[in-house]
């Protein structure tokens, strides 16, 4: 059986075809549709109660600090930044 990190990779290769095909299209344009598959995310787990919130915030905090790893490297611990606030 399939666990749910095999099945995470097999979304995620079927995704990169359609995600290869949205985005390029400038730096507006990929920010929006990363804001748009975050939301559409958010809806698919609420209206199939994939998880409860607990499990969701945890995952999307997960994502944060690797998203963090991915744009910045190995940061120096605690330093700040602040020009994403608006």
């Amino acid at each position: 059986m399939a666990t749910i990190k095999d099945m995470q990779k097999a979304h995620e290769a079927k995704l990169d075809a359609l995600l290869r095909e949205l985005g390029g299209k400038g730096r507006d344009s990929d920010w929006a549709l990363v804001r748009a598959l975050v939301h559409k995310a958010l809806h698919f787990n609420a209206e199939r109660k994939a998880r409860d919130f607990c499990v969701l915030a945890t995952l999307l905090a997960d994502q944060i600090k690797h998203a963090h790893e991915l744009m910045h490297g190995e940061d120096k611990p605690g330093e700040v930044h602040a020009d994403y606030m608006h």
